[in-house]
């Protein structure tokens, strides 16, 4: 576990995907253009909050979340985002997701349902609070979302934003979205112009 960072703190700007797996993807600061510090998810108190604002888990899952002290915990959750990311992001650009990012969601999530660790609600995981405990559970919990993801959520409205990369689902009524959020990229790109043409 990283000692000694600031806490994330989850703002409704953070969920601004339209589905759990593209607000996982879009758990970093900037993905089109990174900075030295791009890092939302440097812990497990960080997973643990961002579980609990996202809606995923009440309080005292996140609780169970936070305490995980297994340090490649982190680090599979990373990777769980980074496939999240390459596979709406490949499928936003048109383009067919890597075999091995799906291969990899695959063995996560097999590797909780086959443990008992997780189980099914309709197509969602459901746990217990005892599992939040488990890192291979709460790996498993975000692969089946993105596995749900992929099957269900309609190709032709994956958007990324131009700006930031943040990945979106498009549900306005002409599909003409364009900015992640108009009230942050779509007002600092104004900007920008505005700047520009002066």
């Amino acid at each position: 576990m990283l000692m000694g960072h600031a806490e994330t703190r989850w703002v409704p700007g953070h969920f601004v995907g339209g589905h759990p797996a593209l607000d996982l993807a879009n758990a970093v600061f900037n993905r089109r253009i990174p900075e030295s510090d791009n890092e939302l998810l440097k812990s497990a108190r960080d997973i643990g909050n961002w579980l609990e604002a996202s809606g995923l888990a009440d309080v005292r899952a996140a609780a169970a979340v936070a305490g995980i002290a297994d340090e490649p915990f982190v680090e599979r959750i990373h990777a769980v985002r980074e496939a999240s990311a390459q596979i709406f992001g490949s499928i936003g650009a048109d383009r067919a997701p890597s075999p091995e990012a799906l291969s990899f969601l695959f063995e996560a999530a097999a590797s909780g349902l086959a443990g008992g660790a997780v189980g099914l609600n309709g197509t969602r995981p459901d746990v217990v609070l005892t599992r939040w405990r488990d890192p291979a559970a709460v790996a498993a919990v975000l692969a089946l979302l993105v596995i749900e993801g992929f099957f269900t959520l309609p190709r032709e409205r994956l958007r990324s934003c131009p700006r930031c990369g943040w990945l979106f689902l498009d549900t306005s009524r002409g599909g003409k979205r364009r900015w992640c959020s108009m009230r942050v990229c779509g007002n600092r790109e104004k900007v920008s112009r505005h700047r520009g043409l002066a």
